[in-house]
């Protein structure tokens, strides 16, 4: 082959890969490339620090269901990336992460509910909206900037009051109550000041032995909880290493008194919980949740199980249904999308912009098999997701089981 006849060849194959690359525009004309609109989407979380084993199998979620949208059913001529950036639980670190975001193109935020309250300022003022996971009851009215996947902590308190007075099987003795914490984090101080307030308007049914809150690096826990072990119910509102550490360190003093988790805690840390303390100790503990677990049945949890089985090794995907978090991220991804076709529908998916997601999103209105409740906005109260039902875990069975319908806690009943 002469040497011209080889260098024509190399172009030919050049151009052809060229054109071969998605997103890439030709000259115009017949078969011209149109390019992917790319709406970029930040996630402000902690991917490697205390949170970050609930954060990382979240993210996961997300990211499986979008590669399964973008095999399976695509929204032509859009695409959603997902943009990251590492809190390390430091607050300090949030103001940065929100720059450089903001930075490199992304036109929607997410973060942990206290960085997300930290940082509405700077977000208005930028028009940058925020599509959150959880909240703090404070911003449950808020909308111009914020959508909220589901409902509060405070909520979830609410529920889990109402069905201890309902079970408590003593009375006129009433059952005792406290719950330990992390120092510093407004998520979880608003939640014991929440459950204060319950306390105080209730004084005829529980008795409050009162809040027991530690440092964020506590793994040993000290004697001063010592006064949680005459609690006939303890609220534990922890994550990470805290949280395992505080179950079975409680019982290895005596403590008696039923585990009472929220969704964020008990099952969002579930695979760790289970790894490092015996199942009897948990025997009976309490936890709430705003979806259904790996043991319901229906369409939504065989089609999480089934993603997860198809993109993950077995060993990896025993693990990943041992939390809640690949929940949380399919029903994120399931609402994001959901939105992104709405949008593009009605302004052509090469128009999208941030605002366009945002205002349909905020418009979401969603029937899912095995949810008791629609997800949709309702007036005044700014979460999709708001019916909550209780679980308490079997050592018999080895898992969590339903032991109530979803109810709408009057906190969100607007």
């Amino acid at each position: 082959m002469s040497k011209r006849l080889a260098k024509l060849l190399a172009l030919v194959l050049s151009v052809a890969l060229l054109l071969s690359v998605p997103g890439l525009v030709g000259c115009g004309g017949e078969g011209e490339v149109s390019a992917t609109n790319k709406i970029k989407i930040g996630w402000l979380w902690d991917f490697t620090g205390r949170a970050s084993l609930g954060v990382t199998q979240m993210y996961q979620g997300l990211v499986d269901y979008l590669r399964m949208t973008a095999e399976e059913n695509p929204v032509p001529g859009a695409e959603i990336e997902m943009l990251t950036f590492d809190t390390k639980s430091d607050a300090a670190r949030v103001p940065e992460g929100y720059v450089w975001l903001k930075g490199r193109g992304a036109v929607m935020l997410s973060a942990a509910p206290q960085d997300t309250e930290l940082l509405k300022p700077r977000a208005v003022a930028d028009n940058l909206p925020f599509y959150s996971t959880s909240t703090m009851q404070a911003m449950i009215a808020e909308g111009d900037w914020l959508v909220n996947m589901y409902g509060s902590p405070d909520a979830q308190l609410d529920i889990i009051t109402q069905y201890i007075k309902d079970n408590w099987p003593s009375y006129p003795t009433k059952p005792k109550i406290g719950i330990v914490s992390l120092i510093g984090i407004p998520f979880y101080t608003a939640q014991r000041d929440y459950l204060e307030k319950v306390m105080a308007a209730n004084p005829d049914k529980f008795e409050y032995v009162g809040a027991q809150m530690a440092p964020t690096t506590t793994t040993v826990w000290a004697v001063e909880i010592n006064k949680l072990k005459a609690c006939d119910y303890i609220i534990v509102v922890l994550s990470g290493s805290p949280l395992a550490s505080f179950i079975t360190e409680s019982r290895q003093r005596g403590y008696t008194g039923e585990f009472v988790g929220l969704q964020e805690g008990l099952i969002g840390y579930w695979s760790l919980i289970k790894a490092t303390v015996s199942l009897q100790v948990l025997d009976g503990a309490l936890c709430t949740s705003y979806w259904q677990w790996w043991n319901d049945s229906g369409s939504f949890v065989d089609e999480v199980k089934e993603y997860v089985q198809k993109y993950h090794s077995a060993a990896d995907a025993e693990k990943i249904m041992l939390t809640s978090g690949p929940f949380t991220g399919w029903i994120y991804g399931m609402m994001l999308v959901d939105s992104l076709r709405r949008a593009a529908a009605a302004v052509g998916a090469e128009n999208v912009t941030g605002d366009d997601l945002f205002q349909a999103l905020k418009e979401t209105k969603m029937t899912v098999q095995g949810f008791k409740y629609a997800w949709e906005i309702t007036p005044n109260v700014n979460c999709l997701l708001r019916g909550v039902k209780m679980m308490q875990f079997s050592a018999a069975q080895g898992n969590f089981v339903t032991i109530s319908d979803y109810v709408i806690p009057s906190l969100l009943a607007g």
